[in-house]
């Protein structure tokens, strides 16, 4: 066990799934899909991330008039990919979880609505760091339209949305957590419990490179303060690394073990 377990509170009616549900659940990479039946919370986070892609694509510009025009906004295209790409990554990670437990309790309603208000407070200044940093790296050629007048203002947006990523992981880990305190309820396997404990951790750790990013955004001198956003490469060593040693002692891949 990685940390001390959650007690929680069950209610009388919560009994735990019976055999016939899990008979029925399909698998999918050794875990039973348990909430394979979308709930009406599941459909309003979709349309959700669905609307947030589309503010990000007419949130700044306005239809093209001019051949200039036209050349501008293709000229945003790798940004607002990139933003979109980030969009769809959320959205896929809150679809796998629910998937896979289906668990619709109140801590699960009130964790998906915390995650929809920061994906939506968000959406902007994301797509305008992913501008400048494709003006940055390619020295103005793919223009950013929105503008900073000194490092501090570049230094507090690398705050605030290390905070808000850091907010995200925080979200995911809280899911994982509680998914894994409701393993009896659940009925989880002994892979399934391990590979949710696996992903807690992953989360866990990727709270603390958003912290590391926020740290250098505050103690890095102005004329490198741009470097901060490379503290999130760590995120390419830090989740390979957890997932090949958890995979070293990992239980036998099979959903259908208790």
């Amino acid at each position: 066990m990685l940390w001390p377990p959650i007690a929680y509170r069950q209610r009388p009616d919560m009994r735990t799934l019976s055999d016939e549900f899990l008979d029925q659940c399909p698998v999918e990479d050794g875990f039973r899909l348990r909430g394979h039946k979308m709930s009406r919370m599941d459909v309003f986070i979709d349309a959700a991330f669905a609307f947030a892609v589309t503010m990000l694509m007419i949130s700044f510009d306005r239809i093209p008039q001019t051949f200039e025009e036209i050349v501008l906004a293709i000229k945003g295209v790798p940004a607002f990919s990139v933003a979109v790409i980030q969009l769809v990554w959320i959205w896929r990670t809150h679809c796998q979880w629910s998937e896979r437990f289906g668990l619709r309790t109140t801590m699960t309603v009130s964790l998906g609505t915390t995650l929809l208000i920061v994906m939506l407070v968000y959406i902007y200044p994301m797509r305008i760091m992913f501008a400048g940093m494709f003006a940055w790296m390619t020295d103005g050629y793919l223009p950013a339209s929105f503008s900073m007048s000194s490092y501090d203002e570049l230094r507090l947006m690398f705050i605030f949305l290390g905070s808000g990523l850091a907010t995200l992981c925080l979200i995911f880990y809280l899911m994982y957590r509680h998914a894994v305190a409701k393993r009896e309820f659940l009925r989880l396997s002994q892979y399934e419990h391990y590979q949710s404990e696996t992903s807690a951790l992953v989360w866990l750790g990727s709270i603390g490179v958003c912290l590391l990013s926020i740290a250098l955004a505050l103690i890095l001198p102005p004329e490198l303060v741009h470097f901060a956003g490379f503290g999130y490469a760590l995120f390419s060593v830090w989740v390979p690394a957890v997932i090949s040693y958890r995979m070293r002692s990992q239980p036998e891949n099979s959903a259908i073990q208790d």
